[in-house]
């Protein structure tokens, strides 16, 4: 099992986010992510989707046309599977950033998404077993 947010984490999730095939149609889109509350403190990233494929970047949002922000329980709940939408109406998720670049790039995350399921299968988000990158 491999610790939610750590290197070897992050590491994996890299290597999903390889295998994912590039999509020439679709348009480009980089999500960041920020969860608060860490035990290492505020740890954040973005997945970079474009006609090539999707890349990761690790410590920045950066070049996030639109960022998710939420605490580390929020960000527990979306690895154990709660829709993001659900999250987001329930004021659990801040967004920042241009909401209709995340809107056009629906059909790309909800693929990405089936992408990680092994990854989702392989995290322990345990509070006791929560590290930063």
């Amino acid at each position: 099992m491999l610790d939610f947010l750590s290197a070897p984490w992050f590491a994996r999730f890299s290597e999903e986010l390889a295998q994912v095939g590039p999509d020439p149609g679709a348009p480009p889109l980089a999500l960041g992510q920020v969860v608060t509350g860490t035990a290492h403190g505020t740890v954040c990233y973005t997945v970079l989707m474009d006609a090539t494929g999707v890349k990761l970047l690790v410590g920045s949002t950066e070049q996030a046309a639109v960022t998710l922000v939420e605490d580390w329980e929020t960000a527990r709940a979306i690895v154990a599977g709660t829709p993001v939408a659900e999250l987001l109406a329930a004021g659990r998720i801040t967004l920042r950033g241009d909401a209709n670049a995340l809107l056009a790039g629906q059909v790309r995350l909800v693929t990405l998404g089936r992408s990680l399921a092994a990854l989702q299968r392989e995290t322990r988000t345990e509070t006791e077993g929560q590290k930063g990158p």
